[in-house]
């Protein structure tokens, strides 16, 4: 069984494995991959010019679940939403826990440097032929991380945030906020600085609060997966997410030791995600198939998602490590899949 404390530990060590995920040390080839784990990616594109008022029209006229009968509302989300024999009120503390740290991601740019197709498949990558082009899509994230910089203590002087950035007294301190989406969300760079997370996105009624794109950390393309960081100088929403990531820590714990060993039986899974760019929503299902990628898996599920959560953790009821696979798409068979992560 593993404590909080274990947990701690991955928290900790994870910058020691994050590098062995880019790109340069590759853990899949072109053969590893399957029609289990290829098929269409599930960000949110917009119409060009349209922004964030298409959105709501994408959900009006969803395809793949209309009306959305299969997602939660997180501010409806009860035990009873869970199937019989998980009326658990730390499933459900975890869950929401998990929600307060999922973000809307919505990005601005496409980079010119994505590839034409999935690599091993004629799959096209997302979002090639906008390559280059000033155009919304969105998909969804989860905070894992937040570290704090003062002047002289960190990579920059000052913080690097758009607002600091064109500003003649730009914040000395600031914080650095680890988010783990999919790669197909934000590519490199050049997407990570026309990039934002809206935090805390409940309902139409919640603020909006963001913090913004500066650099990605760790990116592996086959694999799906990406570290984006991001930067913040408000200090009451720094503490907020500081004290919901170390609340997480220790619920993730917990419900570890209690359903660690029925991980691979029940195979329950949820998902928070923000469908279509919208409100946060939760569904549950299980995973029916796992493969194995070098010393990393990728799953596929039954747990209900729709354009705009892509990169959305997978949480299989658990699982030990404090990062989830993200979400990465639905294949042909009508099975979602994600992209890597460690089992």
């Amino acid at each position: 069984m593993a404590s909080g404390e274990d947990n701690l530990d991955d928290h900790n060590s994870m910058a020691s494995r994050e590098d062995s995920l880019d790109d340069h040390n590759s853990m899949a080839s072109g053969e590893d991959i399957s029609t289990y784990f290829t098929g269409t990616h599930e960000v949110q594109e917009c119409l060009e010019g349209q922004g964030e008022v298409d959105l709501h029209t994408h959900l009006a006229k969803c395809e793949k679940n209309p009306g959305h009968k299969k997602f939660v509302p997180v501010n409806q989300l009860s035990v009873e939403h869970f199937p019989s024999g998980y009326h658990d009120n730390d499933v459900y503390d975890l869950t929401k826990a998990m929600a307060d740290l999922t973000v809307r991601i919505a990005v601005k740019l496409t980079s010119p440097d994505r590839p034409e197709f999935v690599r091993g498949t004629k799959d096209p990558y997302p979002c090639y032929n906008t390559r280059g082009q000033n155009s919304l899509r969105t998909g969804t994230g989860r905070v894992w991380k937040v570290t704090k910089y003062t002047e002289g203590d960190g990579p920059y002087i000052t913080c690097p945030c758009p607002e600091c950035d064109h500003s003649d007294t730009p914040s000395k301190v600031w914080w650095e906020v680890h988010v783990w989406t999919a790669r197909h969300v934000v590519f490199d760079d050049s997407e990570a600085r026309q990039s934002s997370c809206r935090l805390w996105f409940d309902d139409d009624k919640s603020p909006v609060v963001k913090i913004y794109g500066w650099k990605v950390h760790v990116s592996n393309t086959e694999g799906d997966l990406c570290g984006l960081f991001c930067v913040t100088h408000d200090v009451d929403v720094a503490d907020k997410l500081e004290k919901m990531v170390w609340r997480f820590i220790g619920l993730r714990g917990k419900v570890q030791e209690k359903y660690e060993s029925r991980r691979d039986v029940d195979k329950l899974t949820i998902i928070v995600s923000h469908p279509h760019g919208c409100s946060k929503q939760v569904s549950v299902g299980h995973w029916v198939d796992r493969q194995g990628v070098d010393r990393l898996t990728r799953y596929t599920y039954t747990t209900s998602t729709c354009p705009g959560s892509s990169g959305a953790g997978v949480y299989r009821l658990g699982g030990r490590w404090l990062h989830d696979h993200p979400h990465s798409g639905v294949n042909s068979g009508g099975l979602n899949y994600s992209g890597v992560w460690l089992d």
